[in-house]
């Protein structure tokens, strides 16, 4: 009962965080240009990473549903019509946090939580990259542009491959580097094993 309890608090606190910065211009999706850098998965790493499998799940749910609600509310770019469509925007945020689900409770390499914790969150905003961006490439063969591009540089594998390193590093930076050490704040706060 107590975990229940806490897994539907966690869930409601983080869900709530996603929703304010989905909302609000420049705080979760940071537009610049066409490429909207993103430090909303911040918060699905946090919660995720303590509330367990059904905690993580549900809060890459919330982030999929706030941004498709964002493209549907507020497009500011061409690309942003891409994530009107649900399998574009939640379904690889959905496997974000199911991914971030299992890598919390399987990939346990070092002895010391202060590195296990950076390690899981940048392997799972990276997967989140390749998730979004690989669901652009599948469910959107209708969006020319985007495959035109792809076949102009040589294919999907160098067009993920330049997207990782111009918006990818940032968001795993942001992963490593803001996420984490309030991860562990939260650990050491709550004493949480």
């Amino acid at each position: 009962m107590r975990k229940s309890i806490q897994d539907i608090t966690l869930l409601g606190i983080f869900s709530g965080v996603i929703i304010l910065m989905a909302l609000v211009p420049q705080l979760g999706f940071i537009q610049i240009g066409f490429i909207a850098l993103t430090i909303i998965h911040i918060p699905v790493l946090i919660g995720g990473y303590f509330g367990g499998k059904r905690v993580a799940i549900g809060l890459g749910l919330a982030f999929g549903l706030a941004s498709f609600s964002q493209a549907l509310i507020r497009p500011v770019t061409p690309v942003d019509l891409l994530f009107q469509n649900p399998l574009i925007s939640v379904l690889p945020r959905f496997l974000f946090g199911s991914l971030l689900a299992l890598l919390t409770l399987r990939l346990k390499p070092f002895k010391s939580e202060y590195l296990n914790i950076p390690l899981v969150f940048a392997l799972a905003t990276l997967a989140h990259t390749v998730f979004v961006l690989g669901s652009f490439y599948v469910f959107s063969p209708f969006f020319n542009p985007l495959r035109e591009f792809t076949d102009a540089v040589g294919g999907f594998l160098p067009f993920l491959w330049s997207v990782i390193v111009a918006n990818g590093i940032f968001e795993i930076l942001a992963a490593v580097l803001l996420a984490a050490p309030i991860a562990v704040r939260v650990k050491d706060a709550l004493r949480l094993d």
